[in-house]
């Protein structure tokens, strides 16, 4: 039994903490054409170029390589709330996410590019 009766909600904090940096799998939403982006920004992220954009029948901010096939990475959300998820579309670029630090640092340059674009946008 441990020393401390707060250990239990420290570990649980720990582990939700954990658990929300991870990619979460997206169920399959339809073919989605990188080509067809409209870009909002750009970004290297462990030495890959990555673009951010939209696109007019799936309107989330979608992640792509910009030298890779199949570029897509996935989608983000949250962006508003400033908690963004990212939602994983393709198993081959699961492993890259999941490396080092790609998610937090795709989270990151998605927030930054999203509050751009949103600021930009509002005036």
């Amino acid at each position: 039994m441990s020393l401390s009766r707060y250990a239990q909600h420290r570990v649980r904090t720990h582990y939700l903490r954990a658990i929300k940096a991870l990619p979460l799998p997206a169920p399959s939403i339809g073919p989605v054409d990188p080509a067809r982006l409209t870009i909002l920004g750009r970004d290297h992220i462990a030495g890959r170029a990555i673009v951010f954009g939209t696109h007019t029948d799936a309107p989330r901010l979608w992640t792509a390589f910009h030298d890779t096939e199949p570029s897509l990475i996935g989608y983000l959300t949250g962006l508003a709330t400033g908690e963004p998820d990212l939602w994983v579309c393709d198993d081959t670029h699961r492993i890259w996410a999941t490396e080092g630090n790609n998610t937090p640092d795709l989270k990151r340059a998605a927030t930054r590019i999203w509050s751009d674009c949103t600021r930009d946008c509002e005036g």
